[in-house]
């Protein structure tokens, strides 16, 4: 981006900060249409970074209108909201929610990527891809959307059938591959091979699934142990094939890849619930549900050796891995304890009122540690580093966070 372009942002980007979305003479209000903020750079990843940094952090806000209860939320599906997504803490666009314009406020129907806005939505009848409040296309069926990459123009997604068994991947809406009765881990991968995702199918009258792996156009099935009772997840790491799976005579689980298990490592008196993979560069990690006489709480894993177990109560609510480092936001239902931010086998108190929303609200940056914090009381939400808490002027919460 040339000079002139930056300091034209940043000018704009001061006069934002001064005035506020309201008072700027720009802002339609909630509901009201799409609005472009300061700089209109939508879309332009990086451009915006400020100084010294090489990244921008984008977040999700769901905007309601002034005074009303989004706690409550007793006009749900009726009360006009909005999506703003901020760059850096600057409030970069507004896109409308609601039926009418085919964009959702749940975190999982939205996400930013390369610094747009993408949207997905289920009409009843279809489903439909939007980026920054625009169509890019529609297909017949209804699926939630638990993959997308892209590239180009090129949009790829994964997507679960709302109604029962069946999945797909698609490009631009065409279909790459599709299964009617099978249902997908959600996780779409991207490596120099291309694109991978794994998938299983029920087998009648057997206690065990049979799992598939499906990489750049071709599927194979994943061949299991005869010992494996439950398969929990499957993940391509380092040109392997792993899987975590329950096996006959162990009550843990297990962490398969090629001919070698390996146990995941549980204290004594605790029992895993459930499991998945998080993989990011070089390590993999797994994060499971245990249990124990107190209660259930979150666990870690680096491959299959115990990083952390939480205190009874705390669940992991979103996470990140970037660089070989894990890091993790942890909500608890009681309103006197306040959540944990986990970094690295570091673990700092959340402001107390605070928690978590949606799955991805947790980035790191150039070093730092973002998490984007909903108050529990109503409050604006905010988003936490280790030196401040930094407000925004929204009436709801955070629902997403990513870094491009």
């Amino acid at each position: 981006m040339g000079r002139t372009k930056i300091i034209a942002f940043w000018v704009l980007v001061t006069l934002s900060v001064a005035c506020g979305l309201e008072e700027t003479g720009h802002n339609p209000g909630v509901g009201d249409g799409i609005w472009i903020g300061p700089g209109s750079i939508v879309g332009d990843s990086g451009s915006g970074a400020e100084e010294g940094r090489s990244e921008v952090w984008y977040t999700v806000g769901v905007d309601y209108p002034e005074g009303y209860d989004w706690r409550a939320d007793e006009e749900k599906g009726s009360v006009r909201c909005s999506l703003v997504v901020f760059a850096d803490g600057i409030p970069m666009m507004k896109v409308p929610v609601g039926h009418e314009y085919e964009i959702s406020s749940d975190p999982d129907m939205h996400r930013v990527i390369g610094g747009a806005l993408f949207t997905d939505y289920s009409t009843g009848t279809e489903t439909v891809i939007k980026r920054n409040g625009n169509q890019l296309f529609r297909y017949d069926g209804c699926e939630m959307i638990v993959g997308m990459a892209v590239e180009e123009d090129y949009v790829y997604t994964l997507g679960l059938s709302r109604i029962g068994a069946g999945f797909s991947f698609r490009r631009n809406g065409e279909v790459l591959l599709e299964r009617k009765t099978c249902h997908a881990y959600p996780r779409l991968q991207r490596d120099e091979d291309g694109f991978s995702l794994a998938f299983y199918e029920p087998i009648e009258g057997q206690s065990r699934d049979r799992c598939f792996h499906y990489m750049a156009g071709e599927v194979c099935e994943v061949a299991l142990r005869m010992d494996v009772v439950k398969v929990w997840d499957v993940i391509c790491h380092q040109d392997k094939l792993c899987y975590l799976a329950s096996v006959l005579g162990s009550s843990d689980p297990v962490i398969v890849a090629g001919s070698e298990k390996y146990e995941l490592e549980v204290p004594k008196g605790m029992q895993v619930q459930s499991c998945r993979f998080i993989e990011g560069g070089d390590e993999l990690y797994v994060e499971g549900i245990v249990r124990n006489d107190k209660g259930i709480s979150s666990a870690l894993w680096k491959w299959n050796n115990l990083q952390e177990v939480f205190p009874s109560g705390y669940i992991v609510s979103a996470f990140c891995l970037r660089d070989d480092v894990l890091a993790c936001a942890l909500n608890i239902s009681s309103v006197l304890s306040p959540g944990i931010i986990y970094c690295g086998g570091e673990s700092h108190n959340m402001p107390l009122g605070y928690m978590s929303m949606g799955g991805q609200s947790i980035v790191m940056s150039d070093g730092s540690l973002y998490v984007g914090l909903t108050s529990k009381k109503g409050n604006n939400g905010a988003v936490w580093t280790v030196k401040e808490m930094k407000p925004l002027k929204i009436n709801g919460f955070i629902s997403h966070m990513s870094v491009y």
